[in-house]
């Protein structure tokens, strides 16, 4: 009986060390390289803890990825492991590297988007910015999701890139980049902001169309509720919008655009001639801010028809309510710049 009971606790010391190793190399063991040296690791979205343990196993900072995965279970911290890019000491335990993860903060790039840049202007900048394949995102910019994102009437993302500054995960891809930013575009249009342009006859898409040629036209804090009421005394009275920079968008859109607009491109029969045709546009020529959104919604009272740029170096607009008066201002400019 005493020999039974001397094997028994030979065998639970046995077990009690083998569970205590057990504990040390799922806790506690290093892998043999270890020191301060940081090494980077990108977690993408949707990762699962089986990839992000090899990722963390192969950068040197943990011993093992199944004793991180044990680790991770026992701890239950599988959820704090959040997508990003970040910078981790090589050499870690499996408890360090969960901790390391679950409070490092994920390396971002911030990025300002101007007012009224085109869609591929916007598309440089991210592609250079962070790394992105300008031709994926390009395609992307017709993508049902993404078009169901911005809401019904676009079918294309030009005027959902809402211009903003924003913080972009190092490392993100070209879908949560744009996902991010139309994302950001409808949580920007407010209710009241919708219910005022269905009483004007718009809905979200032509409203954005809209508040781009106001974009367009001009960059004045001073002036964008003139040129509004511009554009709406002439939707009102189906006049033609002749508006430059639609002519401009549809030359962009054909490859024609060399930066010289040009008497003859005012007769191309397309769409976005508002030269030739009555009414907005089909879509957004550019990005519009919020404050040309709020101009579109909001136009000075004028009988205004006409403006014309005072080519005087302030990107100011002069006003007319009749064609003889503003045909008159044009000369006056026009003699103005070129006495320059």
């Amino acid at each position: 009986m005493k020999r039974i009971l001397r094997y028994a606790l030979i065998a639970l010391g046995f077990l009690c060390l083998a569970g205590i190793t057990g504990l040390y190399l799922v806790f506690d063991s290093r892998p043999d390289k270890s020191g301060d040296e940081l090494t980077q690791i990108v977690i993408h979205d949707g990762s699962s803890l089986s990839s992000i343990a090899q990722q963390l196993y192969e950068a040197d900072i943990i011993s093992s990825p199944e004793s991180f995965k044990v680790a991770a279970k026992l701890l239950k911290r599988t959820r704090a492991i959040y997508p990003g890019a970040y910078s981790i000491k090589k050499g870690l335990t499996n408890t360090e590297a969960i901790e390391a993860l679950a409070h490092a903060k994920a390396i971002e790039i911030t990025i300002t988007i101007p007012e009224g840049l085109r869609s591929d202007e916007i598309i440089g900048i991210l592609s250079q910015r962070l790394n992105l394949d300008s031709l994926k995102m390009i395609n992307l910019l017709t993508d049902s999701t993404l078009l169901s994102i911005a809401g019904p009437g676009f079918f294309h993302l030009e005027g959902t890139l809402f211009p903003e500054t924003y913080r972009f995960l190092e490392n993100s891809d070209e879908f949560m980049v744009l996902a991010k930013m139309v994302r950001h575009f409808k949580n920007s249009i407010q209710p009241e902001m919708l219910a005022r342009a269905d009483s004007m006859g718009f809905d979200l898409q032509r409203l954005i169309t809209f508040a781009s040629l106001v974009e367009k036209e001009t960059a004045r804090e001073d002036e964008r509720r003139l040129v509004s009421s511009v554009y709406h005394n002439r939707i009102r009275k189906n006049m033609l919008l002749g508006c430059d920079p639609t002519v401009i968008y549809m030359l962009v859109r054909r490859g024609e655009w060399n930066g010289n607009l040009q008497r003859k491109h005012f007769s191309i029969n397309d769409p976005y001639n508002s030269y030739l045709k009555r009414g907005l546009p089909p879509g957004p020529i550019a990005n519009p801010g919020l404050a040309s959104i709020t101009a579109a919604l909001h136009p000075e009272t004028t009988d205004y028809l006409y403006f014309v740029g005072k080519n005087d170096g302030t990107g100011a607009h002069d006003f007319s309510k009749t064609l003889r008066e503003h045909n008159n201002k044009v000369n006056r400019y026009q003699r103005r710049r070129s006495s320059r």
